[in-house]
């Protein structure tokens, strides 16, 4: 029988990694330099529409000017929600934390566009559904949406789940 390898469990408030450590240098935008964040995923599913949030927000803070395109089923993120009225989160289980990164994005002046045709067609939501500051554009204005920031050279983050 192998020896089992003893070692003392972590504790709370300890760290189990070097956090500390950065190995790139801590980049800032140049004047004028663009993000746009392309989201199709399915919300509350996995961690990827918060972890793009997450990266908006901070290219923002790098001096980014960002721009976030919801589509596909990620037209569902940037909508008012709650259980049981709207803005509550009933079980605390957190169905407010997504709604609430995208309030805070466009606090941060970060440009909020969602797809007309996944909203209604696939999702089922009015354009009353969605949150103060949200733009819905034609699903042929997504691709337009891309090429401007491409031929402006911008940082371009791509992320699909299905």
């Amino acid at each position: 029988m192998a020896k089992r390898v003893k070692v003392q469990p972590a504790q709370k408030g300890e760290a189990i990694v070097d956090y500390e450590e950065k190995v790139f240098p801590e980049y800032e935008a140049k004047p004028g330099e663009r993000a746009l964040f392309l989201i199709h995923t399915v919300p509350y599913e996995g961690s990827v529409g918060a972890v793009n949030l997450l990266t908006a927000m901070r290219t923002k803070r790098k001096g980014y000017d960002v721009s976030i395109i919801f589509y596909g089923p990620g037209s569902s993120i940037p909508v008012y929600r709650g259980w049981p009225k709207i803005g509550e989160d009933g079980y605390g289980i957190g169905i407010q934390g997504l709604p609430n990164l995208v309030e805070r994005l466009i606090a941060q002046g970060v440009k909020i566009y969602a797809c007309r045709f996944s909203a209604s067609a696939l999702q089922g939501h009015r354009e009353d559904d969605f949150i103060a500051g949200v733009k819905l554009i034609h699903p042929t204005d997504i691709l337009d949406l891309v090429i401007e920031h491409h031929r402006a050279g911008a940082l371009i983050f791509n992320t699909w789940t299905v």
